[in-house]
């Protein structure tokens, strides 16, 4: 899983890169799992001369077989600008070399005290050592494995009394090695610094340029919760925090549901030193690399399909002729190693600020506008970053969501500007047995921290921002019914309860189970789903609150299996249920939302909550007419599912029963089990009218359908559906929140129309009504 594929390698590397399986040269030093390598042919293993090896390497890595992709002369895109040849990187490199604006430290000889500083010209030298050597990552790769082999047949380790194999192992250190290990050695410095081994702090760097506003707070608290010097970001590094290649290589990768990303035995290329002057466009298909080596080339630009190479952990750019970067750079959100020495880049889009994951970025060699490279002096990587996200100029959101309108066979009719305008173009007769519902997940402010949500700038996750851009966007649509889920108990109370009473709406709120065990003080902030609607539009009948796991454990067919013991009981998911009446058509709807676990390792726990919520539904419109066909019952169920369409939990609500689905439920869960999960609703998904969504949920590593509104299909019909955001807007985005969108969730809008006017429930309003208008109340 962790080996190199490598363009340019031994034998034919266009062959080891479409295999994929590592069995080709191309391929690097083998695949992960099969045997250790042998030495090179011509090399035996008692004879472990380094440059033999290096020798051996060069000329079985001339890069012969790249040109067949076009990735230089001969090949796709413009040929290589007059004089590019002569102009090679190291004719680059010695050309500059006394140019202060590249290198700074030239001028200003105390930059050199500076730690970060150092570290740029340390690593920019190890860099150019590498110059005129093709594909020198794939061969200190191979050294490497080599040295792992002798190691484990039994050979000298590389002691100080074995030259060669020292030698070797010297050698066989990339770029990103000396990285890492530099990176370590800062960490343990600043861990003594920290324990009051030393006092000395680094020199500041004064400087002309003025200093950008920079999120201090945000900043200070990134570095305390690292406990390393600023030079880190985002996480605690420490001497054992810093990944080794192997471990890089295995880390989660953004795929597909429908490849097998698994099978796949090599994530890296390396195409260093090798003439090339233009990128084919066919790398960018190759999404699940982890990590491309560009370095040594003759490239002047980089294209913007980098963007879909989302996974890389490591781009080597250095020692080109690249005098700006795409924008789409900022999509590669992964990136921890960033390499650009010795190019001709004054300065950074403002979308690097999404690279939040970035450790380390190389820019000695480079006129870098002085600014940035004042902030990166005295406030490292991560205030760079920071002030690239929190500065970037505003997107304008040209095109709100449309308003899809259906006819009465569910087909597309017109597709209006936004709800507000379709509201206005809504049949008289249809709106008396009509109404809309929102389900809409607000992303509690507990979660929204700045750790979770490192790409959003820190003005527009702020609580405040984020509360008052939700108000005014729920407030703008107006629905009848809305159901919003992660809802703090305490800005229920303080905020969205009087603020919608003012708007004319009634409200209920259930938080999770856990804030039943906790003091009153802190059950506050624990989260839940409540349910608002409009006082002019509908009565409450009756409303309900259920704990999954409580309310199973009390049903007459509960038994104590282990799965439910160990998997589903502790789980505090809840269920809000309303029976409201439809004052101008008098008809009963029954509104459940809920918010199931998220933990995709328990798809089969949501399974079961959502077989309790059916079921408990199921017995509440029995309990109250007991001649009401339960298919025939208005119904409607929002919330966040946190489940895919092809999940157990979609088959099982739009298909009434579930049996022999991968997401394991076969676990053993009684009765339920027993039964298939069955229920006797007739539900079908609101937005599956349309094919669903392209995606509710947003954020760089996940972006799909997880949020839905239900309805049954015997009592109501879709006649509207807010439609999709606009995807040149979101292509400028990884993810949500941002300053238009204050959750990482959109809300979905539906209008329904009533189809029975006479229902059986009817027969119960006149008892009902009597105390409909006296509150809220649970039975």
């Amino acid at each position: 899983m962790n080996d190199f594929a490598l363009m340019g390698g031994v034998a034919n590397p266009v062959q080891g890169v479409h295999l994929g399986n590592g069995t080709g040269a191309g391929a690097g030093a083998g695949a992960g799992g099969m045997p250790a390598v042998p030495p090179p042919p011509g090399i035996a293993p008692a004879n472990r001369n380094s440059r033999q090896l290096l020798d051996y390497l060069a000329v079985n890595n001339n890069g012969g077989g790249c040109s067949r992709w076009g990735f230089w002369r001969g090949g796709p895109g413009p040929p290589p600008p007059p004089g590019a040849i002569a102009s090679d990187p190291t004719t680059q490199l010695h050309l500059n070399a006394a140019n202060a604006a590249m290198h700074p430290h030239l001028e200003d000889p105390a930059l050199l005290n500076n730690d970060i500083w150092k570290l740029q010209v340390q690593l920019a030298a190890v860099s150019a050592q590498s110059l005129g050597q093709p594909n020198v990552y794939a061969r200190q790769n191979a050294m490497k494995k080599y040295l792992a082999h002798q190691q484990t047949a039994g050979g000298d380790p590389p002691t100080a009394g074995n030259q060669s194999l020292q030698q070797l192992n010297e050698a066989s250190m990339s770029l990103l090695n000396r990285t890492r290990v530099l990176l370590s050695e800062i960490a343990a410095d600043s861990q003594k610094i920290k324990k009051g081994y030393q006092a000395d702090e680094p020199t500041a760097v004064e400087s002309t340029a003025g200093t950008p506003s920079t999120p201090a707070a945000e900043l200070q608290a990134a570095r305390d919760n690292n406990a390393t010097p600023s030079i880190f970001q985002h996480k605690k590094i420490t001497p054992f925090h810093i990944e080794d290649e192997e471990d890089e290589d295995t880390m989660p990768i953004e795929k597909s549901k429908d490849t097998a990303y698994n099978d796949q035995l090599w994530h890296a290329l390396d195409f260093s030193n090798l003439q090339i002057f233009n990128v084919n466009k066919n790398l960018f298909k190759y999404t699940f690399l982890t990590k491309l080596y560009l370095n040594g080339n003759g490239l002047s630009t980089l294209p913007s399909g980098i963007k879909h190479l989302n996974n890389l952990r490591v781009l080597d750019l250095s020692h080109n002729r690249l005098s700006e970067l795409p924008a789409e750079l900022g999509n590669c959100f992964r990136l921890k190693y960033l390499y650009l020495f010795n190019n001709l880049v004054e300065t950074l889009p403002w979308e690097m600020g999404n690279l939040c994951n970035l450790q380390f970025l190389g820019v000695e060699g480079n006129p870098l506008d002085k600014k940035l490279l004042k902030i990166l002096l005295e406030k490292s990587i991560t205030g760079l970053i920071f002030y690239l996200r929190d500065n970037r100029p505003e997107i304008p959101l040209v095109h709100d969501r449309p308003f899809v309108e259906l006819d009465i066979d569910g087909e597309p009719k017109h597709e209006y500007e936004s709800l507000q305008e379709s509201s206005q173009g809504v049949d008289h007769e249809l709106t008396k047995k009509s109404f809309t519902v929102l389900s809409y997940n607000t992303l509690c402010q507990h979660y929204a921290t700045p750790k979770m949500y490192r790409y959003t700038p820190s003005w527009a996750l702020s609580w405040e921002y984020r509360r008052a851009k939700l108000r005014d966007q729920i407030l703008s649509y107006s629905c009848d019914i809305m159901c919003l889920q992660e809802v703090e108990a305490r800005t229920f109370e303080d905020f969205w309860l009087p603020l919608l009473e003012k708007h004319g709406y009634s409200g209920s709120f259930h938080a999770k189970t856990r804030a039943k065990l906790l003091q009153h003080r802190d059950s506050k902030k624990v989260d839940g789903c409540c349910v608002f609607f409009k006082r002019t539009k509908f009565r409450l009948i009756k409303k309900e609150e259920v704990d999954f796991s409580s309310t199973w454990m009390k049903h007459e067919k509960f038994q104590r299996t282990e799965d439910f013991l160990n998997r589903a009981m502790n789980k505090d998911n809840i269920a809000l249920y309303f029976k409201l009446q439809h004052i101008a058509s008098g008809e009963h709807i029954w509104v459940a939302t809920t918010h199931l676990h998220w933990d995709p390792k328990f798809n089969d726990v949501k399974t079961f909550q959502v077989g309790v919520l059916l079921d408990h539904l199921q017995t509440l419109i029995r309990q109250d007419n007991p001649r009401q066909d339960v298919k025939k019952a208005p119904v409607i169920i929002c919330g966040d599912f946190n489940s895919y369409i092809d999940s157990a939990v979609y088959e099982l609500l739009s298909s009434g029963s579930v049996k022999d689905h991968r997401d394991g439920i076969k676990r053993d869960y009684g009765y339920m089990s027993q039964n298939n999960f069955s229920h006797q609703l007739a539900l079908n998904s609101s937005y599956g009218l349309i094919g669903e969504l392209p995606f509710t949920n947003f954020t760089p590593s996940f972006v799909d359908v997880i949020d839905y509104i239900w309805y049954s299909t015997h009592a109501l019909r879709i006649r509207g559906l807010l439609g999709k955001l606009d995807d040149e807007y979101i292509s400028k985005f990884i993810g949500f929140p941002n300053d238009k969108f204050p959750s990482d969730h959109i809300p979905l809008i539906v209008r329904f129309e009533l189809l029975n006017t006479n229902n059986n429930n009817n027969n119960n309003t006149s008892n009902n009504n009597a105390s409909s208008n006296s509150g809220s109340r649970k039975v």
